[in-house]
């Protein structure tokens, strides 16, 4: 049985403010994922089975519920800390999460603003926004900039001080980028 073509959708936006959006073949978009130097994978589109809401458990803690993919986080939706209290609530996709609000265990906000897929090993990284200190006072507002170890693990240069990123606490239950080959065209360029 051959496989389906699936509808994919490059977002784009102009100086102005304008989207438009391109119908791009499933090989573009391979080459666009397997390029760790093209950083429009975020404005890639694929068409996904529906998104269902669901609460997702280890064991018998809660560490999810929002929208997901194929039972792993996807969409809008929240995880929790070991203790019931809300980790980070926001936008989740590729590898984690994509925006939103990440909490200390006390309930104050940590970080308000959106990250950027890492295409290398590792987890998401903030790229824009706003961290607080655990009293909720502001302490930085900006571009957040980023480096990467030898094994290419982000860690926070700026604003310094801000820590390590933090874990979703949701092992095994995040939409990878494993999973979204399963969506791409088998054959798609890898580099």
């Amino acid at each position: 049985m051959e496989k389906e073509e699936k509808n994919v959708v490059l977002l784009t936006m102009d100086s102005t403010g304008k989207i438009t959006e391109r119908k791009i073949s499933e090989e573009e978009m391979g080459g666009i994922f397997f390029n760790d130097g093209d950083c429009r994978w975020d404005q890639v589109h694929l068409e996904l089975p529906e998104p269902v809401w669901e609460k997702v458990y280890e064991g018998n803690r809660l560490v999810y519920e929002g929208f997901t993919v194929c039972h792993k986080a996807f969409g809008a939706g929240r995880s929790f800390y070991e203790n019931g209290v809300v980790l980070m609530e926001g936008i989740f996709g590729i590898k984690g999460f994509l925006s939103g609000k990440i909490y200390y265990p006390n309930g104050f906000v940590r970080f308000d603003g959106c990250f950027r897929i890492n295409h290398a090993y590792g987890m998401n990284y903030p790229e824009y926004g706003s961290w607080y200190g655990e009293d909720g006072k502001l302490l930085y507002h900006g571009k957040f900039s980023v480096s990467r170890s030898s094994l290419g693990w982000p860690t926070v240069r700026v604003p310094e001080g801000f820590g390590r990123i933090p874990d979703c606490k949701m092992n095994g239950h995040l939409f990878t980028g494993q999973d979204a080959q399963k969506y791409m065209k088998k054959g798609g360029r890898r580099r």
